[in-house]
């Protein structure tokens, strides 16, 4: 037996194509309006009284003499840079031994 093509049809019946209509107007309705939802009135509830709550700023700060970092005078600035050397030569050290034990 060899099977049949059959051409499916499909028809929209009149309680479909109304209720199409019927839901394409309602989507419609609800860009005329101002609110979201058609038919609802959504009012908001009224601003408080006063100035708007701070919010946060994504511009840089101005440019306040009080906030710029203190500048170190010569014998911090050497102490620190002694420092930093120190650390980077401690450092350099121990790589250097980690280095070795790992070869042995």
């Amino acid at each position: 037996m060899r099977a049949r093509n059959r051409r499916i049809r499909h028809r929209l019946t009149p309680k479909a194509a109304l209720f199409a209509a019927a839901l394409g107007a309602f989507g419609l309705a609800g860009c005329a309006g101002d609110v979201p939802i058609p038919f609802l009135d959504i009012a908001l509830p009224p601003a408080p009284a006063g100035p708007p709550p701070p919010y946060p700023s994504m511009v840089a700060p101005a440019d306040d003499p009080d906030s710029k970092p203190p500048v170190l005078n010569e014998v911090e600035q050497k102490r620190i840079e002694d420092q930093l050397k120190k650390y980077a030569t401690d450092r350099e050290t121990d790589v250097k031994k980690r280095i070795q034990r790992d070869k042995n």
